[in-house]
């Protein structure tokens, strides 16, 4: 190791070290002793003259990686290069959630199949006359028919130019109406359809329920629905469910019950 010495004009001991090693590239720890020669002068601050110090040092082998510095990092390049990966695992992600929206609840495995009952025809019959009788009192010309069983469900349709009417703003009629009927046929469930309405009103529920659920997942908040019939409010869980990061329930009383959609904690 060999040792050289220099000698720098500072105003403090520690300003020569740091001119020091600023003029001759070097490290603290290779600076081994500074020595005042001649004493920096001021006069209240003022009329400031340097000292004279002298500095020893050794000189180090300088290392590879000195003589081959790591070229500087282009920070802009790598913010825009982070950016465009979180972008692209965005897209990714939301992708999937559009393939993991779901279909109408009796076309999934998820949804319990239900094992149709032999129709009972007495039942069947008292179920037509009661609904007759109650579209009498309404004052609407429509005609009743049974069409199938859905498990422990007598499915039964109305038809005739008085559909609009028994069917209402958003079906709220015919959930009204088919509530009525139930009260009044004892063993059984009645459920009805008019021409379809039911089957496209249970497509409308499953596309907004798909689209709430992205929403919730999407946004972290909560998200409440207006309020539902029990048939629609069971359509949107069964489709909610599916969604293993989602959870939902009911929340107030009929007819203002609502579901609420949040994420699992």
């Amino acid at each position: 190791m060999t040792t050289e010495i220099i000698e720098v004009k500072a105003m403090s001991i520690e300003e020569a070290r740091k001119r020091a090693m600023r003029v001759l590239d070097i490290q603290e720890d290779q600076i081994l002793n500074v020595a005042e020669k001649i004493k920096s002068k001021s006069f209240f601050g003022f009329f400031a003259k340097e000292g004279t110090y002298e500095i020893e040092y050794t000189e180090e082998k300088v290392s590879q990686e000195t003589k081959n510095p790591e070229k500087p990092k282009n920070i802009a390049r790598d913010l825009r290069k982070e950016r465009a990966e979180k972008l692209a695992l965005e897209k990714e992600k939301n992708e999937k959630l559009k393939e993991k929206t779901v279909n109408k609840p009796e076309k999934e495995a998820a949804v319990k199949e239900k094992k149709e009952i032999p129709a009972d025809m007495e039942k069947v019959n008292e179920i037509i006359e009661r609904a007759k009788e109650l579209l009498e009192n309404m004052g609407l010309n429509l005609n009743v028919e049974f069409l199938r069983m859905d498990g422990k469900s007598y499915i039964i349709n109305l038809s005739g130019e008085d559909k609009g009417i028994i069917i209402g703003k958003k079906g709220k009629t015919l959930n009204s109406f088919e509530y009525l009927l139930n009260s009044l046929i004892k063993d059984a469930r009645v459920d009805i359809d008019v021409e379809g309405f039911k089957e496209k009103r249970t497509d409308t529920l499953v596309e907004l329920a798909n689209k709430m659920a992205m929403k919730a997942i999407k946004t972290k908040r909560v998200v409440r629905l207006n309020p539902m019939p029990p048939r629609e409010r069971k359509i949107i869980h069964e489709i909610i469910n599916q969604y293993p990061e989602l959870d939902t329930f009911s929340e107030g009383r009929d007819p203002k019950r609502y579901i609420v959609i949040k994420r699992k904690k």
